[in-house]
């Protein structure tokens, strides 16, 4: 379970060991991103890192790098035809239909293949004790993908 403070400027998060922490940074952004407090500069940077990951996925997938297409490939089992459905996604590059997960896992090794950024969260070098280290590189961003 996650101990939560009021989402301030300057709001933390504490997630324990053993708890589900994508899930937890998942609602953190939700939440954030809902209170609509926070500097326009933010949702551009997002934009910049989001066009850097997909531009290496579709990279990954045009040179043929093994893992993401084995896992296009299966997804590809799995396409249904017809327009867009709940619960059904493409596959950088694709038009074809097919289950969510299996768009988020190819898409997310096809990201993670080039890997050309990492982001720092939590850093501030005018703050004792914020010396997070590097988190999700560019992870995150094909799931969003629809």
């Amino acid at each position: 379970m996650l101990y939560r403070r009021p989402l301030t400027h300057f709001s933390t998060t504490f997630m324990k060991r053993d708890s589900n922490q994508a899930l937890g940074i998942g609602q953190y952004a939700i939440e954030f991103l809902n209170t609509g407090s926070f500097d326009k500069s933010v949702l551009h940077r997002v934009k910049l890192f989001h066009t850097d990951s997909v531009m290496c996925g579709l990279s990954a997938i045009a040179q043929k790098t093994n893992a993401p297409n084995v896992l296009r490939d299966e997804a590809h089992q799995y396409s249904i035809r017809g327009q867009h459905q709940e619960g059904y996604s493409f596959v950088f590059g694709s038009q074809k239909l097919v289950p969510a997960e299996k768009a988020i896992c190819a898409n997310a090794s096809a990201v993670r293949e080039w890997d050309s950024n990492g982001t720092v969260f939590g850093y501030n070098a005018n703050v004792p004790g914020h010396t997070a280290g590097e988190f999700g590189h560019n992870d995150y961003y094909p799931v969003v993908i629809r």
